[in-house]
């Protein structure tokens, strides 16, 4: 498992800049389009509800944060960023469902 993780980052590496500026620009995103969205949305339908737009920044900030993980070699944040899309993906998955 090691050897393939080591793979992967080498090939990863010459997209480091690029996946660390998607990273920090998604992350950007959450904060300044995704809470407020969300905030907005339960505060007209006075109840909490999951907004599409929270729900897609936050998808995309992990697909892109993932790879760029790899490629720095940060091991000790990548179970929580794959916990983290899972989640993303049930939400997405129950956005469509119900």
């Amino acid at each position: 498992m090691t050897r393939i993780l080591e793979r992967l980052a080498r090939w990863l590496e010459p997209s480091k800049v690029r996946l660390g500026r998607i990273t920090l620009g998604c992350g950007i995103g959450m904060v300044l389009l995704g809470f407020p969205a969300q905030i907005y949305s339960n505060w007209v339908a006075h109840e909490c509800r999951i907004d599409p737009v929270l729900v897609a920044v936050v998808l995309v900030l992990y697909v892109a944060r993932i790879p760029y993980q790899i490629s720095a070699r940060a091991w000790y944040l990548l179970p929580a960023d794959v916990l983290g899309l899972l989640a993303s993906i049930v939400l997405v998955w129950q956005y469509f469902t119900y």
